[in-house]
């Protein structure tokens, strides 16, 4: 886990970010240091092969700025490595203010019916009572896998809900809310699978369709029918539809990923590794606005976090991993001119120092 300055004159900038060669264009270097966040990805996921790790050290040893590339890691988890564990509560406790100063914030949040708020997005904007009588769901910051009746595996991300219906002639999950990783029985067992294998696999979420072709895929669903729905294939391919235009559809092959809403969807792009990260317990960021990452943390630990408009520009490049958001946090603090202000660790705001 790390965050890392885009310009500054620390230490830690200097880890992260090595002198550059200027006999290395600058586009080169973006997709090296994007070939590095892949390989990082693909090595922390849990699912990396003996094959992988030698086709890494061919990565590795191909090019001395691969090396140079791969270096900014050592130095994020170095630099991890020097954060002790009391130091990420302590820094997010510094600007912690005394019992009568917080319970008059409290009551000034009661008046102002902020709590009222709260409690509808937890009934309505967070999937209302269908997701919490899903099948399957977890809570924030939880994640959880499962064996599916016809041997597929589902994973499930922080605060998702999921239905799940199987029948003779189709595989169907529903995805309420949240962020899935599905695998297949088709594509864990390969070519020769069973006859109950061929009956379709599909993921319905409040945006339309996607129909699985043998694989391995992520899908995130947000904002519920007004949202969108983002699919990653990490394998095989995946065919993807809009609810309210059911003439379109768009096949997506693995090393893709596209958007779509009820009424459209946006051409296919290849999958960013931040999409997938999660899988393997981690946030994976390159180039990110500080207002993002902190955004993406938010959805792993309970409460409220923000950030300052004054420094929601701030770029990151990091690791960061996602069971212990509080220690993501302190390193942000360090490593960039915020710090983190509130009434708890429950109602945070990343603000200027």
């Amino acid at each position: 886990m790390t965050a890392l300055p885009s310009n500054s004159d620390s230490a830690v900038d200097a880890a992260a970010h090595p002198p550059t060669h200027t006999t290395i264009p600058a586009q080169a270097q973006a997709r090296i240091r994007q070939e590095a966040i892949a390989w990082y990805a693909r090595l922390c996921s849990g699912d990396a092969t003996d094959a992988d790790r030698a086709a890494w050290k061919r990565w590795h040893e191909s090019h001395p700025e691969h090396q140079r590339a791969w270096q900014h890691f050592d130095a994020l988890q170095s630099m991890l490595q020097r954060v002790p564990g009391h130091l990420a509560a302590s820094t997010l406790q510094a600007s912690r203010r005394s019992r009568r100063r917080v319970l008059r914030g409290i009551g000034a949040l009661v008046g102002s019916g902020a709590v009222a708020g709260l409690s509808w997005q937890l009934a309505a904007g967070m999937g209302g009572v269908r997701s919490w009588l899903a099948d399957y769901r977890t809570g924030t910051g939880e994640r959880r896998t499962v064996t599916l009746a016809d041997g597929s595996e589902l994973m499930l991300n922080t605060r998702t809900s999921v239905d799940v219906s199987m029948d003779p002639t189709r595989r169907l999950l529903v995805l309420r809310e949240g962020e899935i990783l599905v695998q297949t029985a088709h594509s864990l067992a390969g070519p020769g699978a069973g006859a109950k294998e061929g009956r379709p696999f599909m993921v319905h979420t409040p945006q339309g369709r996607i129909l699985a072709l043998g694989t391995r895929f992520t899908v995130r669903s947000e904002g519920g029918e007004g949202g969108d729905t983002v699919v990653s294939v990490l394998q095989d391919a995946v065919e993807i539809q809009p609810l309210q235009d059911a003439s379109r559809s768009l096949r997506l092959q693995a090393g893709q990923q596209a958007s779509f809403s009820r009424n459209g969807m946006l051409p296919a792009q290849a999958a960013d590794p931040a999409l997938v990260s999660w899988v393997g317990g981690n946030l994976i960021v390159n180039g990110w606005r500080l207002e993002d990452v902190v955004r993406e943390l938010a959805r792993y630990r309970p409460g409220r976090l923000a950030c300052d408009p004054a420094v929601a520009g701030l770029r990151v490049s990091g690791v960061f991993p996602l069971a212990d958001t509080d220690k993501a946090l302190a390193v942000i603090t360090r490593a960039f001119p915020v710090r983190a202000a509130g009434l708890s660790r429950y109602w945070l705001t990343l603000v200027p120092v």
